[in-house]
Parts: structure tokens; sequence; C-alpha cells
């Protein structure tokens, strides 16, 4: 565990949309249960490209202890995201 930059999503100010999960190139937000979660920290690279796209407000990022960013992981998370047609599943569960 390292002190690092990472998104934390205000569940209650959430409402679902899934603007943040399409802004996140790296996969590290899904919605579940009709709420935006971060799946991993190893995922999540702490850059904030997220921030932008939350019309609530609800995405902030902070430094606290996290694992560090793996890229690997996340290229490998990435790909398996891959649906047979070559397309990006929605990203939704629940």
């Amino acid at each position: 565990m390292v002190l690092r930059n990472i998104v934390i999503i205000d569940e209650e100010k959430c409402n679902g949309c899934g603007d943040c999960v399409s802004a996140c190139a790296e996969g590290a937000i899904e919605i579940i249960d009709g709420t935006a979660k971060l799946i991993s920290d190893v995922y999540c690279d702490g850059l904030g490209a997220c921030l932008g796209h939350c019309p609530q407000d609800a995405i902030t990022v902070q430094q606290r202890e996290a694992a560090e960013f793996d890229e690997e992981a996340t290229n490998a998370h990435l790909a398996e995201k891959k649906s047979p047609s070559g397309k990006s599943d929605l990203h939704v569960r629940g």
C-alpha cells in the first residue's frame, strides 16, 4: 500500500447515470446496483478523468493509502471487458 491519489465516489450523491464509467479509460468504475463504484484501486490511475463528467459532483480525488496503480492488471481487465464483437460491455451490474 502506498499513499496516492485515488477516486472516491459519494454513493449518496450518485444518481447512477454512468457518465463516469465511459470517462474512465482504465475501466475502474462500474455501475453496480444503481450507483457508481470503484471496482478496484489497482485500476484507478488517480488522474480524475471522471471528475468533470459527473453531473452530481459525486466524485472526488483524495490522497489515501491504496494499492499501487497496476497498468498490466488494468490492461488485462480492459481486455476481459471486451465482448466477442470487439465492443465494450455496458459496465452495468445488479
